[in-house]
């Protein structure tokens, strides 16, 4: 995820001000988080579906990997060693190798990269199409980006926090940027948000002494909802959609 709130290319970053009562709750980190976390199931799920499509990529040694919007990197363990993995974010972040511009435009040559890693960027972008744009002309043709963003999601800015997308309308937005689509997931499906949604609402409203135990039970419940779901219906209606497209 996009960091440093004091940048704001393409209006990523303007500051809101009860941005900080959703921050603790619902920034999922990708690397783990304790089973009483409000978010925990997704937070286990998502990385493991993200590292089943990662192959999609058909990175081969020596190739690049551009990580658009990159935080702290938490997916580079998907790509071997041998493989040049570039971080671009807004600046501020030390981990990043590219400063975003403030127009949103990524400070690399056309076609200079085999694929693009986006997650959980999208949504608090101002102008997705810009972003996808960029996405596309960085990369060489055939090469091929990996995006995951929200469906079904509680309101959770960091510190905006923009955008949700039906699976048609996501696919419309990367395929109008120029992409062709040939792999598209939905990852935790309705029933299972659902019941992530009512727990968003009541999470707030019980003692702070409480919420731990309703996690437990709660995120318990999104499990067994998500193992009734056929994967058809996941991809009609998700918390969260996955793609991997190509550049023509």
């Amino acid at each position: 995820m996009v960091c440093n709130p004091n940048s704001v290319p393409v209006g990523v970053r303007p500051t809101t001000p009860d941005a900080s009562r959703y921050l603790e709750q619902h920034r999922a980190d990708v690397r783990g988080s304790p089973p009483w976390h409000p978010l925990a199931y997704i937070i286990r799920l998502l990385p493991r579906r993200l590292e089943e499509m990662a192959p999609d990529l058909r990175v081969t040694p020596g190739g690049r990997v551009l990580d658009l919007g990159c935080a702290d990197m938490p997916y580079r363990r998907f790509f071997g060693s041998d493989v040049e993995f570039v971080g671009a974010d807004l600046p501020g972040n030390p981990l990043a190798t590219l400063d975003l511009q403030l127009d949103g435009t990524v400070p690399a040559v056309d076609a200079s990269f085999d694929a693009v890693l986006s997650t959980q960027v999208l949504e608090h972008v101002a102008d997705p199409a810009v972003y996808l744009r960029e996405s596309l002309r960085v990369l060489r043709p055939g090469g091929r980006l990996l995006l995951s963003t929200h469906g079904i999601m509680v309101y959770h800015p960091d510190p905006v926090d923009y955008w949700r997308w039906t699976c048609a309308g996501l696919r419309r937005v990367v395929e109008t940027a120029g992409f062709r689509v040939v792999r598209f997931e939905g990852i935790m499906g309705l029933g299972a948000s659902g019941v992530q949604l009512v727990h968003d609402a009541a999470y707030d409203r019980v003692p702070r002494r409480l919420r731990p135990g309703l996690c437990l039970i709660m995120q318990s419940m999104v499990a067994v909802s998500d193992r009734l779901e056929h994967r058809e219906s996941r991809n009609l209606n998700a918390l969260v959609f996955a793609l991997v497209a190509e550049k023509p």
